[in-house]
């Protein structure tokens, strides 16, 4: 059974369990036994998630212990988590959404993001605190140096998902209510370091001792922050290097949909060749799950035979047919074996290889995990030839597992041929020909079948041949249909005999269409789609053939469009957030220069750990582009006040940026980092999906915040230096935003 579209899994579930108990204590002769479930997964995933959102929560306030070594600004620090979660909350069951795979993917990522506003006011207002001022003034002045910076960061954040609510496309479908719910958390969270948190540390803390001279490090990294600024030039083309560098990493990286996971249950699909009878099916399904039996991973296996499993894909799972059957093989859980799903199902694939005359194949309810292709055109010969001809070239793709094609599949039939010359004589009209022949065979319709009426229903009465009768053309042939001087042999005026013909007849834009599918077996979607490209099938097609991706072909291409345009929306959303808060038309520039500096270490960190590039991998990415740029809006920012507000030179005013912004800018990147390292460990559940999407964080987080912490001050100076030039150029005053 299946769930109703818009109700929950776990609702369900209890229900089901519920009204199996009555009939068990209605009937105590009836005993049901669970064969297969998906909802543990959704568990699972509950569970996980719920565990990682306390595990990162703990971690990011740990960092904010360990360098301000205050129990309460950590406290004030922690109730900027639940005080931004729980409203989110509210906002998801206004807009109808579920607590779901994305919606919890959303509240994982921004876990360690929530506390960073709340990291930067209560830092800075321990540093007030420190200059000797009491907490209520400390907090005053605090929270009104730093407000600027606090909204211009989560402003940002919030630019960068909002976009991806409104991707288009079956990607789009998916990341609605991601994108909604981050930005709904990020708003929340600054709301509470706005309004709360100044207020709560003003009454909670106590004044703190004198000003702590500069640490070694610090002293070290202004000496780098001083070097960086008097050899600029070389600063930024270093930098520019390095971004080119970082991007020549990604021919390097494989590319895919989703990352394959494992459930620790297979849906192996038997497929007959068509007039299989019923009973043959059944008797092929068993010696099959006879052949698995000494599997040791193996706990159970399920038989369906003559239909299908409800994966909410018809395209995928096709229909139920008698020449079909279904084995669900449960392998438990991953943590019990030494084997991975992959390997396991390679096995099996290998026993059930000598199957005389079926098709093995795996159906998987995941994306990412089958390369569907569709020729199309409208002479069915040519295409005939032409899908033949791919279809060989797709079995010598090495590593893919089965490899199907539509146009294969021809079944058994009696053909019956009109002789019109022969029917004219006779006065036969074709009609009857027609109709005699399906009355023989398939039975009349329905609404004109004798009825056998019972007490509580009627049952229609199917008149035909025997089924042994139809194997015989001699027979059919002495069928009677009405001539003009009376009935004739149904022989006298077609040809009959036995063939064969194509089981289904599918169109697409109108056009005859053959669809081939290749299971990829772990093999990356983007690698292998390259790979197809290059086939001779695909590059010498017959003129009125044409090639089409479909499927989770399709989709990852446009995946990967959609996200280069949020990404592009995004950019563009904080460059006018900036531009309103900062009121100055070249200052966003210097804080959008610190994006590419995350694309090394996201890169090499997928590279390194072996992940692909996939769509929780571009989630991190898209991620970091608003991450990145809250280092650059804190250091930039103070520069600025400094310059304006306190008469220091360019010079100065960025050193004491980098002096006072460098431990809130590192304290946030911990914080962000502890808060994704249980999901790139994965220390519960299955983390296939998630891991790649921090790994991308944390790698990206490292290299932007330590070459933020020195490129940023380098590329202010060109930037302010430009702003000028342009001011004395076109006589207007000077360019120095205020802030």
């Amino acid at each position: 059974m299946s769930r109703t579209r818009g109700s929950s899994e776990v609702k369900v579930e209890a229900g089901v369990h519920a009204a199996l108990d009555k009939i068990k204590a209605e009937h105590p002769g009836i005993d049901f036994r669970l064969v297969t479930t998906a909802i543990d997964e959704t568990h699972r995933s509950y569970d996980s998630s719920m565990t990682m959102l306390w595990e990162g929560a703990l971690l990011a306030l740990l960092v904010v212990w360990l360098f301000l070594r205050d129990w309460r600004a950590t406290w004030v620090a922690a109730l900027a988590l639940p005080l931004s979660i729980i409203p989110t909350f509210a906002v998801m069951y206004f807009f109808g959404f579920t607590l779901n795979i994305i919606t919890l993917l959303a509240l994982s990522v921004v876990v360690g993001i929530l506390v960073d506003d709340a990291i930067v006011e209560i830092e800075n207002i321990v540093r007030h605190l420190r200059m000797g001022k009491p907490p209520l003034e400390a907090a005053r002045e605090a929270a009104g140096e730093i407000g600027n910076a606090v909204i211009a960061t989560s402003l940002t954040l919030a630019a960068v998902f909002v976009p991806v609510a409104f991707m288009p496309g079956i990607a789009g479908k998916f990341f609605r209510e991601f994108g909604w719910t981050a930005a709904t958390a990020v708003l929340f969270s600054l709301l509470v370091a706005r309004l709360l948190t100044p207020m709560m540390a003003a009454y909670l803390l106590k004044p703190h001792g004198e000003e702590k001279p500069d640490s070694r490090l610090m002293v070290w990294y202004l000496g780098w922050v001083d070097a960086a600024l008097r050899h600029r030039g070389r600063t930024l083309w270093l930098a520019t290097g390095l971004f080119v560098a970082s991007l020549g990493l990604v021919p390097f990286i494989p590319a895919t949909f989703i990352p394959q996971s494992d459930l620790g249950r297979s849906n192996l699909n038997l497929e007959l060749p068509p007039g299989t009878r019923l009973q043959d099916t059944v008797a092929v399904a068993e010696r099959a799950r006879a052949l698995l039996t000494d599997m040791p991973e193996l706990k159970q296996v399920y038989t369906a035979v003559g239909s299908v499993l409800d994966l909410g894909d018809p395209g995928s799972t096709g229909v139920g047919e008698p020449r079909k059957a279904t084995l669900v093989l449960d392998w438990g859980s991953a943590d019990d074996r030494d084997r991975d799903q992959r390997a396991l199902e390679r096995e099996a694939r290998h026993k059930l290889a000598n199957l005389p005359g079926v098709r093995v194949s795996y159906v998987s309810s995941e994306p990412g995990n089958l390369l569907q292709l569709v020729l199309s055109g409208d002479d069915p010969q040519r295409l005939q030839e032409a899908s033949t001809a791919l279809e060989r070239d797709l079995r010598g793709i090495e590593g893919l597992g089965s490899v199907t094609s539509t146009a294969s599949l021809l079944r058994p039939e009696v053909q019956i041929v009109p002789d019109s010359a022969r029917a004219a004589d006779l006065g036969v009209a074709t009609a009857d020909i027609a109709e005699a022949a399906r009355i023989a065979t398939a039975g009349d319709y329905e609404q004109r079948l004798a009825k056998l009426n019972l007490p509580d229903r009627q049952v229609p009465i199917r008149v035909g041949f025997a089924e042994a009768t139809l194997a015989n053309p001699a027979l059919i042939g002495q069928l009677r249909v009405p001539g003009r001087d009376g009935p004739v042999p149904l022989a006298a005026v077609a040809d009959i005999q036995q063939g064969s013909g194509p089981s289904q007849i599918s169109r697409y834009q109108r056009q005859r269409n053959v669809t081939l599918t290749a299971e990829l077996n772990g093999r990356p979607l983007g690698e292998v789609m390259t790979e197809v490209q290059a086939l001779p099938g695909v590059k010498q097609l017959p003129p009125g053939v044409s090639f089409l991706n479909t499927g989770d072909a399709e989709v990852f291409v446009e995946l990967f469009i959609g996200f280069m345009l949020a990404m592009a929306a995004g950019l563009i959303c904080i460059y006018m957030v900036l531009l309103l808060l900062f009121n100055h038309a070249l200052m966003p520039v210097t804080i959008l220069a610190a994006v590419p500096l995350c694309a090394g270490g996201a890169f090499g960190a997928l590279l390194i750990t072996q992940n692909m590039l996939s769509l929780p991998a571009l989630i991190g990415l898209l991620m970091l582009i608003g991450i990145a740029t809250k280092n650059s809006i804190l250091l930039v920012d103070y520069a600025v006040i400094a310059e304006d507000e306190h008469g220091m030179s360019q010079h100065d005013a960025l050193v004491d940026a980098c002096r006072k912004r460098a431990q809130p800018i590192i304290m946030t990147t911990l914080a962000m980092g502890a808060g994704m390292m249980p999901i790139a460990l994965g220390f519960a559940g299955d983390s296939s999906f998630r891991a790649p999407m921090a790994i991308a964080v944390i790698g990206g987080l490292i290299t932007s915040t330590l070459l933020s912490l020195i490129v940023i001050p380098a590329a202010f100076t060109v930037v302010d230096d430009l702003g000028e030039w342009m001011s004395r150029k076109f006589r207007r005053k000077s360019s120095h935003p205020t802030p």
